[in-house]
């Protein structure tokens, strides 16, 4: 029987139990009182609470009273705009069973608990969209229909039991409208291309991602969000709405860095884009609606004149900040000339030096003084250790091996001219990629759910354990090789975890998986580590067979095994694909 607040009260010493419990107390599995309209848990929590229709058979009598004076809010229009009327934050759990058998789950909490799994997964990691509850209040606009389809198309992938595939399709057909400008273009059309691009090349469509990254950025040049005046002048006088534009360039920014990170092509598609549009706010401001008056890229730009108190830049800002001056540094792009490489390496060093150097106290610790992480600073160092560790590997004692073709992240390696003569040299480069390492191992241990994070950190966790193994052949020795086989681990099971979502993120996981298997043979073969870096001058990356990716391992491999026990027949399989 449903718990109602008119029923007799109970005799004392023992409390009555509802048969029924509200949606959000069954998904996380909680006691609930059922009382209507909402029970004490919501009410608290201050959460939407709605009960889904029973299928037991009950009390005929019993169930027509009931549905009679039902007070579950009815949806009569399933689109994105009517679903997010009523929307409030809801707690949402990593697995969400969404399949044909949830009969009594209407068809607006399924969308509505998508969007609520973007809020949860992805948001934090790309936020530009309006946060949840200030969307409400363009729900019902038409512009921001596509955006809502992605948004809960983005939601699908971390549901359970639920296919993606008709909202992936609704989406390649509104792409089609974009690319054939048979609708006007707004900045919410920006947003769903480019959040459409990130989740469409981690689902395995790479180049496809970066053919929709290019169109975000041309919609976002047609629109002239770039400057700051877009903004401004297309913001209807709501500060959080403006502050959503200006976030929305920098997230193009940002995702352009990403790309270029993971393909290793210099400089940056935005590299020599004018841009004038402010610098976004606190991550705590934007969620609230308190913007404060947005800093410019010129004050940033002279923030070493003025002390803290002053001048104030916000997480975001200091991600731009590095970002620019990464980009600025690995301007010249790539070169097999080894003067113009290591005055790259030197720009790159003094950029990411500076900024470091610059950063007010507040922010020089990633963790916050409840213990909670800062997770736009978290990305920040992620990235500039990544790539440190790209710039001087080339010219350090951390070899390449023909083997590691065979990952889409990997970069190419580099000409033997940049096989230093000068063993000073080689070796500040070497101790420079291992103390990145360092830190990048430290930064995976800190109190952080790491599946909420970028899907591009794949390719950054990739290569920085190739570079590892690579240290581990070259140079790591006696206990320190010993532990090396931990931290590998780490990052294996970083990797692991996020290939739970990522289709790519698999396929990254077992290329590395069998790159390691293929450095550790050499290990097993050779337990001295060479005096000189070897490059292997016959490299050549369409030679790999990569069809021989069906062979490897599934995810369960635990290859780290192979540093303890002796390298069996096993090897034999990955040593055929390296030439």
């Amino acid at each position: 029987m449903i718990a109602n607040d008119n029923e007799t009260a109970q005799p004392p010493g023992r409390a009555t139990r509802s048969s029924l419990a509200c949606a959000p107390c069954r998904y996380k599995h909680l006691r609930c009182d059922g009382k209507k309209p909402a029970c004490s848990r919501c009410t608290v929590d201050k959460k939407e609470c709605t009960y889904h229709a029973s299928r037991r058979r009950g009390n005929p009598r019993q169930k027509q009273s009931q549905e009679s004076s039902t007070t579950t809010t009815t949806v009569s229009d399933s689109s994105p705009a009517s679903i997010l009327e009523n929307q409030r934050y809801f707690d949402l759990p990593v697995q969400v069973a969404l399949n044909n058998n949830n009969v009594d789950l209407p068809q607006a909490n399924s969308e509505s608990i998508l969007l609520g799994l973007y809020y949860e997964f992805f948001h934090a990691a790309h936020p530009c969209v309006l946060p949840r509850q200030f969307l409400n209040t363009y729900a019902n606009q038409s512009a921001i229909q596509p955006l809502l389809l992605v948004l809960n198309y983005i939601g699908s992938l971390f549901a359970s039991s639920m296919s993606s595939d008709s909202l992936h399709q609704e989406i390649q057909t509104y792409l089609v409208s974009i690319r054939n400008r048979t609708r006007s273009i707004t900045g919410f059309d920006v947003q769903a291309v480019l959040l459409c691009s990130i989740a469409i090349y981690w689902c395995n469509e790479p180049d496809a991602g970066v053919e929709l990254v290019d169109e975000a950025i041309r919609l976002a040049l047609e629109l002239g969000m770039n400057r700051q005046e877009y903004a401004d002048e297309n913001s209807q006088n709501d500060p959080i709405l403006a502050e959503s534009w200006r976030r929305t360039w920098w997230q193009i920014y940002i995702t352009d860095t990403h790309i270029a990170g993971s393909t290793h092509k210099f400089p940056f598609r935005c590299s020599n884009i004018e841009m004038t549009v402010n610098l976004p706010c606190e991550e705590r401001d934007y969620e609230s609606g308190i913007i404060p008056r947005p800093r410019s890229l010129q004050e940033y730009d002279n923030r070493e004149f003025f002390s803290d108190d002053e001048v104030g830049f916000s997480s975001y800002a200091e991600l731009i900040g590095l970002t620019r001056g990464i980009d600025q540094a690995l301007s010249p792009g790539a070169t097999s000339d080894v003067q113009l490489y290591s005055s790259m390496c030197s720009n790159s060093d003094t950029s990411v030096t500076a900024w470091h150097s610059l950063l007010p106290n507040s922010k020089r610790t990633i963790l916050r003084p409840d213990g909670t992480v800062d997770e736009v600073m978290f990305k920040a160092e992620f990235i500039m250790h990544t790539y440190t560790i790209e710039v001087h590997r080339p010219m350090s004692s951390l070899a390449y091996s023909t083997i590691e073709a065979i990952s889409r992240c990997a970069p190419l390696a580099p000409s033997e001219g940049f096989n230093c003569s000068n063993s000073a040299e080689r070796q500040l480069h070497t101790m420079k990629c291992l103390a990145a390492i360092d830190k990048l191992q430290y930064l995976l241990t800190l109190p952080t759910n790491i599946t909420t994070h970028s899907p591009f950190i794949i390719c950054m966790l990739a290569n920085v354990t190739i570079a590892h193994l690579s240290a581990c052949r070259f140079v790591l020795e006696g206990k320190k090789r010993t532990q090396c086989r931990e931290k590998i681990r780490l990052t294996m099971g970083t990797l692991k975890r996020l290939s739970d979502y990522w289709t790519l993120g698999k396929r990254t996981y077992r290329e590395i998986g069998i790159i390691a298997r293929e450095i550790l043979c050499l290990i097993d073969k050779s337990p001295t580590p060479a005096p000189e870096p070897l490059v292997d001058s016959s490299f050549v990356p369409s030679a790999v067979d990569l069809s021989a990716l069906g062979l490897i391992p599934g995810p369960d491999f635990d290859f780290c095994a192979f540093f303890d026990s002796g390298i069996g027949a096993t090897m034999e399989e990955s040593r055929q694909l390296v030439l």
